[in-house]
């Protein structure tokens, strides 16, 4: 399982390839784009609407992920 920041796409597509469960962290429009597109390609994408610096964005990541893996 590997976090990614939205942003960082290429990079979220080329672990998806090699076979990473992959969390996509941003705004909901660019990491839901990311991961529909790892997703179509056969591999696993979940997305974090969030800003991980807040505090509470960061302690729904960590509840989210503990709850996926």
């Amino acid at each position: 399982m590997v976090v990614v920041a939205a942003g960082a796409g290429d990079v979220a597509r080329a672990l998806a390839g090699e076979g990473a469960a992959v969390v996509i962290v941003g705004d909901a429009a660019t990491a839901g784009t990311v991961a529909g597109e790892i997703e179509e390609a056969g591999g696993r994408a979940s997305v974090f609407a969030g800003d991980v610096t807040r505090d509470d964005d960061r302690a729904a990541l960590a509840e989210m992920l503990a709850e996926l893996f």
